[in-house]
């Protein structure tokens, strides 16, 4: 069966290169990442578009596309294979699509980051982050819900301050 994973917006941005504060090496492996999942994996996105239109705002589309654009413009290009894209059906809380709570997810601070939470939840996937510390601060809630967090870089993926070993997750 194939695995299902859910990407954070911030694996695309880091793989474009641009506008990010990550180093060559989270950059290659956002870059592999994507490739992996556009070959081997169900990528879950929402059923409202909620991901999507965030993926589109935050990858350029202007001159040569890198490839967390060209992860995107796959994606959306494949939205009717079911053997590469889940959309998940999800109602959100507010019209913002940051309240996801009750019954999918209990009360939490995420906001925008819920969004991928609920689907994850909904669709048994696996959230994949480059470096968003969000999901090493909120891990308690992740680790009740049964929710994995593949971290592909680690280093960037906490907030300035806090002890690595108490919040980032290989």
């Amino acid at each position: 069966m194939t695995d299902r994973s859910v990407v954070d917006t911030n694996v695309l941005v880091a793989a474009n290169g641009r506008d990010t504060h990550v180093d060559e090496n989270c950059q290659l492996a956002c870059v592999d990442e994507l490739a992996r999942l556009a070959r081997e994996e169900l990528v879950c996105v929402d059923d409202k578009g909620l991901i999507m239109r965030e993926y589109g705002k935050r990858t350029s589309h202007k001159g040569q596309a890198g490839p967390g654009t060209v992860f995107y413009k796959q994606l959306w290009a494949k939205m009717a294979d079911t053997r590469r894209v889940s959309l998940v059906p999800v109602e959100p809380a507010d019209p913002e699509g940051r309240d996801f709570s009750n019954p999918v997810l209990p009360p939490n601070n995420l906001k925008k980051d819920a969004k991928f939470l609920a689907v994850a939840v909904k669709a048994h996937a696996v959230i994949v982050n480059a470096s968003d510390s969000d999901w090493a601060e909120h891990r308690d809630l992740t680790n009740r819900l049964g929710v994995e967090v593949r971290q592909l870089c680690p280093q960037h993926a906490i907030r300035a301050g806090k002890p690595n070993g108490d919040h980032a997750r290989p």
